[in-house]
């Protein structure tokens, strides 16, 4: 016990060591004068200077949204232009603690522009001794000296910690980002001999694989000793990513190494109603999707209700005062797309991020017209399936319970009112800087598990630029969430990186990167089988394998390759008979 906790406690504070000789000097934004009147909401805590540079910051009620309990720090503002890089700096220790960690939490955002979607947002466990933190951050757009800004979120379980010696530091142009010290990024679970982990490979050996039981006949008669290879080419487990429509179409790289990497497939906005409305945008998603399907995808439908005014019509907006008129709407919408995309679809996501887009729920006075969804689905084509989707459910370091009981809740009652509609649940795991630890998630897929449904890793990302880190972060996360019975899927919200870096299957170069490290290493090799065996006096094979779709290949007795596939189904526990002519 004592050895765990010496991890954990190693796992969660070391810290870089940088020498102060090499630490370089930048201009401290911080309003130094101002610093003193800091306060944050008073309904969820308060901050007390214990002197100008000292500060007891204390939660007393938890919110329901962390960013309800928030100091913004006064800067000396300016103009900032894209790729320069900060460094927030500050001591802490917690005081008191209600986390099972027993730390306290601090969420560091950076304001780039009014748009909350430029954000970049760090969260720091504190520990229960005062250490140094080193946040560096770089700027990715350009920023206006009004738009800069850095605050601080306490909104988290109740807690109180010291904070003291606060510096916000621009470094001149030309300064990199690895040039600056950081707190190291770890999590519980991540040492080579984490038991978690061998007890996920071993489920993984019997959920994941079945036996391998393949008879060879020519003209009915056995094909004794031949060495035949056998390889797997197509995982029957939906490991998949999202693309635009207009890259399926225009970007015919990003599609061809999109198609190496995937099985499966969901469009990002292109299903959403604020593209579908639009005629033109409709008719490229249908090529897309004629595209996709001709290729062997069914695609994922991205996302029928997301009932929030941002991800809804000006039309609905407009009409918010008459709850008929926006159920018409709303229904209208259900009945066209799944018209259009019948047959082409595998499953939908029905409704999205319900928690914190109510807007629909408040216009209409119930959450009916989100049933709907599901009725409306199953009524034109029983046999797609139906889930729902969140975020904030595993990420943040798997913590927030009270959003996973509500989420637990919803998905309960959607199910009750419409007698079993609904077919799963999707967890979308955008990662912050604070990593789940892998046992945690473990935990979380169990507590969904109990509702009897699927479970859709929907929205992999990670934040973290480590690429040490993200690569082994990726591969933990694929195993635990690989070897759970329940889950159905595992999409990553994207493929190629972008200007947020949120998915690096690929580098823009179409190179691997970091997250695509780990990801192939484990389609490609750990969870890949491939092998060549003599049939016995029976023409038979036997092994085992993973699920999917298998090539066999062999010399046959006049020099000619002999090929052919075949499927291993769970379901299937017969011998496959191959028959050559």
């Amino acid at each position: 016990m004592k050895k765990n906790l010496l991890l954990i406690y190693l796992s969660i504070f070391s810290i870089f060591s940088f020498s102060q000789e090499k630490l370089l000097k930048g201009k401290n934004l911080i309003n130094s004068n101002q610093l003193k009147f800091l306060k944050t909401n008073s309904e969820f805590g308060k901050i007390n200077a214990i002197n100008n540079t000292t500060f007891e910051v204390i939660t007393t009620v938890q919110p329901k949204f962390i960013f309800n309990s928030a100091s913004a720090i006064p800067l000396h503002k300016e103009a900032v232009g894209s790729g320069r890089v900060f460094l927030f700096s500050f001591m802490a220790k917690t005081t008191k603690a209600s986390l099972e960690t027993g730390e306290a939490k601090l969420n560091i955002l950076f304001k780039q522009s009014k748009s909350y979607k430029n954000n970049i947002v760090s969260t720091q466990s504190i520990s229960s001794n005062w250490k140094k933190y080193y946040i560096p951050i770089q700027s990715d757009i350009q920023i206006s000296k009004n738009d800069l800004g850095l605050v601080l979120h306490f909104g988290f379980r109740p807690q109180t910690f010291l904070i003291k010696d606060l510096k916000f530091e621009l470094y001149d142009k030309g300064v990199q980002l690895s040039q600056l010290p950081k707190t190291e990024i770890t999590y519980t679970g991540m040492e080579a001999d984490a038991n978690w982990r061998k007890e996920a490979l071993k489920r993984i050996e019997s959920i994941r694989k079945g036996s391998i039981n393949v008879q060879f006949t020519k003209n009915g008669k056995p094909i004794v000793g031949k060495n035949v290879s056998i390889e797997l080419i197509k995982h029957s487990f939906p490991f998949g990513g999202a693309i635009s429509a207009r890259q399926v179409i225009e970007n015919p790289i990003a599609y061809q190494n999109f198609k190496k990497a995937f099985n499966h497939v969901v469009l990002e906005n292109d299903l959403k109603i604020k593209s579908w409305q639009w005629e033109k945008k409709r008719t490229r998603t249908l090529q897309a999707i004629e595209i996709l399907n001709n290729d062997g995808y069914l695609v994922k439908g991205h996302v029928l209700i997301w009932p929030g005014f941002n991800y809804l019509t000006k039309e609905i907006k407009k009409n918010k005062s008459n709850p008929k008129k926006v159920t018409k709407i709303i229904h209208n919408h259900l009945e066209n797309i799944l018209e259009a995309t019948n047959g082409k679809v595998s499953h939908w996501d029905v409704v999205n991020e319900a928690y914190t887009n109510k807007d629909l729920q408040k216009i209409t006075g119930s959450e009916e017209i989100l049933f709907d969804g599901f009725r409306i689905l199953k009524k034109k084509n029983p046999k797609i399936g139906a889930f729902t989707n969140e975020y904030g459910i595993i990420s943040k370091g798997g913590l927030d319970t009270r959003k996973q009981q509500w989420y637990y809740n919803f998905v309960k009652r959607i199910d009750s009112v419409t007698n079993g509609l609904i077919n799963g649940i999707g967890l979308q795991s955008h990662i912050g800087s604070d990593l789940t630890p892998p046992q945690k998630v473990l935990e979380i897929l169990g507590f969904y598990a109990t509702l009897g449904k699927q479970i859709s890793i929907s929205e992999f990302t990670m934040d973290i630029q480590d690429a040490a880190i993200r690569e082994q972060y990726t591969r933990d996360f694929m195993i635990a969430a690989f070897s759970h019975p329940n889950v159905s899927e595992f999409i990553f919200w994207g493929c190629v990186k972008d200007e947020r870096n949120k998915v690096d299957i690929y580098n823009q170069d179409f190179t691997v990167g970091a997250m695509g490290k780990a990801y192939f290493s484990l389609i490609n090799k750990d969870w890949k089988t491939q092998f060549t065996q003599q049939t016995n006096q029976k023409g038979i094979l036997k092994n085992r394998g993973f699920y999917g779709t298998y090539k066999y290949s062999f010399t046959n007795s006049e020099g000619d390759i002999v090929s052919g596939t075949f499927f291993l189904n769970p379901k299937n526990k017969n011998t496959i008979h191959i028959d050559l002519k």
